[in-house]
């Protein structure tokens, strides 16, 4: 049966929306989901990148996998199963999966709510590594938030300091700091203090106001200049920009559960806990 992306955002946002289905890739609406299928998901065709289950026309499995055919890996879009179905439907949507998808590929990662007990049992069944666990925070639009002025905009004359700084704070995360400044618009920015030598702190931020959704990927403090307020300046300078320029009134970010004193900090600039998080990791042969 042919992919119809209409109704397969439809399933997804509404699965995704509860805490015992929540994949932590996805999103919550549906016209943000057919958006990113349509024009953003994965570096193959999406009507290649999912396997579906149907019942009387009607979708009641689906996983997909978001590939980077350059690092051959993915990450996992489910599984999510309509309510009452046998989790062993998730291990046909394997199988089917990866058998389509072929050796192209050695890893694939999931992050699921620690609620969601499919994906756990899935993760396990299918011989996935439990990784670290992680705290999704939201910041509701607050009045009054100044901006310290030590706070600037990335320039040109920064970018191999940003991309050095950035590199070693997070050696073997998703996106490296040549690749965030590819993507740099007016939507998606890059916020520094900075001394003569070079970059103390940065935030990467993305904004997506059609959606009102707004985050803050990455922050990171040099260890040399901590101590020194630059963290809570960075972070009240990107939900300055997401909430009253971009208009975004929830803005979320993910942090390590075992980074106490990133969580306080986040804390006093209005973040709150909302989602606890499992990150797993899948290594195929």
């Amino acid at each position: 049966m042919p992919l119809n992306f209409d109704t397969l955002s439809s399933f997804i946002a509404l699965s995704n929306q509860k805490a015992e289905h929540h994949v932590g890739y996805c999103g919550y609406e549906q016209e943000e989901i057919l958006h990113t299928l349509s024009h953003e998901f994965s570096d193959l065709p999406a009507g290649e990148s999912f396997a579906v289950i149907h019942e009387n026309d009607a979708i009641i499995g689906v996983l997909g996998a978001d590939v980077d055919l350059g690092a051959g890996t993915a990450e996992l879009w489910g599984p999510f199963l309509k309510e009452g179905q046998p989790a062993e439907l998730a291990l046909e949507l394997w199988e089917d999966l990866t058998t389509r998808l072929g050796d192209k590929f050695h890893t694939y990662y999931g992050f699921y709510n620690e609620q969601n007990t499919l994906a756990r049992n899935f993760m396990c069944r299918v011989g996935a590594c439990k990784g670290s666990q992680h705290l999704i925070m939201h910041a509701s639009k607050q009045k009054g938030v100044k901006v310290d002025s030590r706070v600037g905009e990335l320039g040109p004359e920064r970018h191999m300091s940003f991309i050095k700084l950035h590199d070693e704070a997070f050696p073997e995360t998703y996106m490296s700091g040549l690749e965030i400044l590819k993507r740099l618009d007016h939507e998606h920015k890059v916020f520094t203090v900075e001394s003569e030598a070079g970059i103390k702190g940065y935030a990467y931020v993305k904004g997506k106001p059609t959606y009102n959704e707004g985050t803050i990927e990455f922050i990171a403090v040099d260890p040399a200049e901590r101590q020194q307020g630059i963290g809570t300046a960075l972070t009240k300078a990107a939900l300055a920009f997401l909430q009253d320029e971009l208009g975004i009134q929830t803005v979320s970010m993910t942090v390590d559960a075992g980074h106490e004193q990133a969580i306080r900090l986040y804390g006093r600039a209005g973040f709150e806990v909302v989602h606890r998080m499992e990150h797993y990791v899948v290594r195929v042969t």
